[in-house]
C-alpha cells in the first residue's frame, strides 16, 4: 500500500512538472491556473505521504520500545 502511495506521488509529481514545463514552452491548451492547480496536488500529496511515513516510523519504534 505503501509503494502504490509512493507511487501516485510521483506520478502527480510528473504531471505536474510535465505540465510546467508545457506551459513554459508556450503549448496553447495549456493555462496558468492547471500548472498551478497540478503543482498544489502534488504538493499536498507529497506532504500528506512524508506525514504517513513519519507515524509509520513512529509506530514501529514506539513497538521495538515496548517491554515484553
Amino acid at each position: 500500500m505503501l509503494g502504490q502511495a509512493v507511487g501516485n506521488v510521483a506520478d502527480a509529481q510528473k504531471t505536474a512538472g510535465d505540465l510546467r514545463t508545457a506551459y513554459d514552452m508556450g503549448e496553447p491548451n495549456v493555462d496558468i491556473t492547471r500548472v498551478m492547480i497540478a503543482a498544489q496536488k502534488s504538493s499536498v500529496s507529497f506532504e500528506a505521504l512524508t506525514q504517513v511515513c513519519n507515524r509509520v516510523v513512529k509506530a514501529y519504534e514506539d513497538i521495538m520500545t515496548m517491554p515484553v
